[in-house]
């Protein structure tokens, strides 16, 4: 029984695995990857540059705002520049000569970091302290996101009167502006009426046709200067200027169930259980779909017929989930080396990168492999008795629409699960035993309770058992059947053991 079980298996491996679709989807999967990378980080990298004017009637907010965007593009010239040298510069060197710049390097999201960068100068004094790798590339340095120029006279005076019509003609291109030195179309315009302040019944205005992430952006920096602005005047006028909103709390994030500080390889080992679960779906969703179309060919043309008559619907069942977790395996497999080539070739360090992370994730492996191969076991099992009780793929696409619902909904609460992984709806949602393999994936990085993963584990191994079993049952009685297919809820009654055999 054993040794039929394995021929079928590695048939089926070999059906699938040679087959030019397989083939064509496993390189295509990297590649579109790589284009979902590239294209957002290029486009962050050259974004389209909000060309904005600030028309303040009050007086001090356009200083609040441009000190907003020289913050702004300072951090991303030092956000830059860190990546850069990280890559392309001798550190060790820099932390001899010169270690307060290697230190802002090594910490360019904090504040403080920011601030010292600009205070050196922005990126040029420093790219010239780095001791740069023989045929290291040029330093791209980031385009601004807002560039700021000088609100026109006529502008300033038809908002000081009212008549704002004459933003439009600077909105729409027909008047230029200046900005570095070109002339340009002006993309935004903030006005800020005389009488703007907290509480005020006068609102600040933001004119453009896109808004984007500039309008939260100016909101935010209104917001500051007007918080200032109310705390300076609680105090006495010469101490006004020792009150300031550039602070920053020193903050770091403990893990609290080893007491120690996330490392960034933990934060990286958190995101593989949750790749995972994604993955998880979309080899569920390629290679089982093959098992189900092979299924309904083998019957159309009777060829399950022949195997039948060599093995038993059990053997060849079995045979054909083996074989489609080892198609899963090669599939998994090439996707993380043609990922890994890609990574290494952009990013040098990549592989002691990944390293770190696999080696912060060892001490949840053996849960992650059994969710993901009880899953994949799952999803699998139900689309191949979808694929038994079908007699043509018509008969099969009318029940994967219902099925692939259902399948599909953790999708939907994912957010929601993220933004809180122990909470209600998690744990709810975990103990439903087709979803529990995808969630319990997804909330592992988390540290559910020792009692939610040994139970949870224990459930999703008893259902991926009782799903085969009663699969089997399905695929032994369907799938020498010609007949039309028994209808959704009459495939789920018999899952759940409650079908009767006909006659």
């Amino acid at each position: 029984m054993i040794r039929r079980t394995l021929i079928i298996a590695w048939a089926e491996f070999i059906k699938y695995v040679t087959r030019r679709g397989f083939i064509i989807s496993l390189f295509m999967m990297p590649v579109l990857l790589a284009v979902s990378i590239a294209v957002p980080s290029f486009t962050a990298a050259h974004p389209r540059s909000n060309v904005m004017t600030v028309v303040d009637l009050a007086g001090g907010y356009d200083q609040a705002i441009a000190a907003a965007v020289a913050r702004d593009g300072a951090r991303a010239a030092l956000s830059a520049l860190s990546d850069y040298a990280s890559k392309n510069a001798d550190l060790k060197a820099l932390r001899k000569t010169d270690p307060g710049l290697a230190h802002i390097l090594a910490s360019p999201e904090r504040l403080t970091s920011i601030k010292a960068f600009a205070a050196r100068g922005g990126w040029q004094p420093a790219f010239e302290k780095l001791v740069l790798k023989p045929g290291a590339p040029a330093f791209d340095v980031p385009k601004a996101g807002i560039v700021l120029v000088p609100p026109p006279p006529d502008l300033v005076a038809a908002f000081a009167s009212g008549k704002s019509g004459v933003a439009l003609s600077y909105l729409d291109g027909d008047v230029p502006v200046t900005a570095a030195g070109h002339s340009a179309r002006l993309s935004s315009i903030v006005f800020i009426p005389g009488d703007f302040a907290s509480g005020s019944a006068h609102e600040a205005e933001y004119w453009s046709d896109d808004a984007g992430q500039s309008l939260f952006f100016v909101r935010g920096a209104l917001t500051d200067a007007v918080r200032l602005k109310v705390n300076r005047a609680l105090v006495a006028p010469e101490l006004q200027a020792r009150i300031t909103l550039d602070v920053e709390a020193p903050l770091k994030a403990i893990d609290p169930s080893r007491g120690k500080e996330l490392a960034w390889t933990d934060r990286l080992a958190h995101l593989v259980p949750v790749g995972l679960a994604f993955l998880l779906f979309i080899v569920a969703f390629s290679d089982a779909a093959l098992l189900l179309q092979g299924v309904v060919e083998e019957k159309s043309t009777r060829m399950i017929e022949v195997l039948l008559s060599c093995a038993g619907p059990h053997e060849i069942m079995t045979g054909k989930l083996i074989g489609v977790v080892g198609l899963a395996l090669v599939t998994i497999g090439g996707w993380a080396v043609m990922c890994l080539a890609m990574a290494m070739a952009v990013y040098g360090d990549a592989l002691t990168v990944i390293a770190a992370g696999l080696a912060a994730l060892l001490p949840m492996l053996p849960l992650v492999l059994l969710y993901f191969l009880c899953g994949l076991l799952i999803y699998a099992a139900i689309f191949l008795g979808i694929g038994a009780t079908s007699a043509s793929l018509p008969d099969a696409q009318a029940l994967m629409g219902p099925a692939t619902m259902i399948i599909m909904l953790p999708n939907m609460l994912l957010g929601a699960i993220i933004q809180d992984p122990n909470g209600t709806l998690a744990e709810v949602i975990s103990w439903i035993p087709i979803y529990t393999p995808f969630f319990m994936l997804v909330r592992l990085p988390f540290h559910p309770s020792a009692f939610e993963l040994w139970a949870t584990a224990i459930l999703t191994v008893a259902t991926t058992v009782l799903l085969i079993r009663q699969m089997g049952r399905v695929f032994a009685r369907h799938v020498l059947s010609t007949e039309r297919p028994p209808s959704f809820g009459s495939l789920l009654r018999q899952m759940v053991g409650r079908g009767k055999a006909k006659a």
